[in-house]
């Protein structure tokens, strides 16, 4: 995924002064996602990715403090681009299992797209972020999700979704199988199937959130009644 400067933390932006200063920090965040993707966090230097971009290391750390806070900026820059777009596009998705099967396209999509090291760098350091970053990632993380959850509280109050069931339990059980799903490709150095994935999922959790068979039939029960009383009342 190539970064935008549009997305970059305010912190990082209040240092951006002019449109050659802007170019270079956007050079360096998508060199950086490059190198790490690569090369991992640890083994990843600001050494390297001075030298591909044929600059010093010093212009490096006239943006960012440390390869932390740039490995912090690069998750920030990127957690913010995947939920704008989740914002812009998701509330067009109609009917319950096609939005989930958008949000499970979409998340593996926006982890696999890019290589295979860049996904396990957002699993792992997007999970154990540090210091001033740690609160902005986890706000970001609640706002690409947010949607989402508006949309099985939706299903749930229209009798979609197992009353008894917390929505919470349905978001962790649908991104953590997603999560085993990318760690199993990465250890095996290869690219699953997304759509035929997504479908597969997808299925799995709408049979696990489906209302039993007894509140199936009073729902659909309750929505004859309904349908009945409104003919009576057109009459």
């Amino acid at each position: 995924m190539v970064l935008s400067p549009k997305f970059t933390s305010p912190k990082l932006a209040a240092k951006i002064l002019g449109a050659r200063s802007e170019q270079r920090v956007i050079d360096i965040l998508n060199t950086a996602q490059v190198v790490f993707g690569e090369q991992g966090f640890d083994r990843g230097t600001t050494a390297e990715i001075a030298r591909r971009l044929n600059i010093s290391e010093a212009t490096i750390f006239t943006y960012f403090g440390s390869k932390r806070e740039l490995c912090q900026e690069l998750l920030y820059t990127w957690y913010t681009m995947i939920t704008a777009q989740m914002e812009e596009d998701f509330p067009r998705t109609e009917g319950l299992r096609n939005k989930i099967d958008y949000v499970v396209t979409r998340h593996l999509n926006y982890l696999m797209q890019d290589t295979k090291g860049f996904c396990a760098l957002i699993l792992s350091e997007g999970r154990t972020v540090h210091g001033e970053f740690a609160e902005d990632l986890a706000d970001l993380k609640r706002r690409y999700l947010a949607s989402f959850m508006v949309a099985l509280r939706e299903a749930q109050a229209a009798g979609e979704i197992d009353p008894e069931i917390r929505l919470s339990i349905v978001r962790d059980m649908l991104f953590g199988m997603m999560e085993h799903i990318l760690w199993r490709n990465i250890e095996a150095n290869r690219t699953p199937d997304i759509a035929a994935t997504a479908s597969e999922v997808t299925r799995l959790i709408m049979k696990a959130i489906a209302p039993n068979g007894d509140e199936l039939r009073r729902l659909r029960q309750f929505r004859e009644d309904v349908a009945a009383s409104l003919k009576r009342i057109d009459r």
